[in-house]
């Protein structure tokens, strides 16, 4: 991969973890961090996480819901707003 250029990967526990102190400071509207522990852990839920450098600068969750998909949030680091990275 290139510098600059977006990785989009599944998001993990351990990615939970490296985002875990940041929160509440650099992403809005995420629920509170044990609700979104469980939702990552909830078989109908996939989370994609967006890193840039090695750095995770936003992510979004999807529902799955039988033959449905639907969005449940767009989350972007602060910092990184209005760059058009997405």
């Amino acid at each position: 991969m290139q510098e600059n250029e977006i990785e989009i990967s599944v998001m993990n526990m351990s990615d939970l973890n490296e985002i875990k102190d940041i929160l509440e400071t650099e992403f809005d509207d995420f629920c509170n961090y044990e609700l979104f522990k469980s939702e990552i852990k909830n078989p109908n839920s996939i989370y994609f996480i967006a890193k840039l450098n090695n750095e995770i600068i936003g992510f979004v969750g999807v529902l799955l819901i039988i033959d449905t998909a639907e969005i449940t949030n767009i989350v972007v680091k602060k910092s990184f707003r209005g760059k058009r990275y997405f």
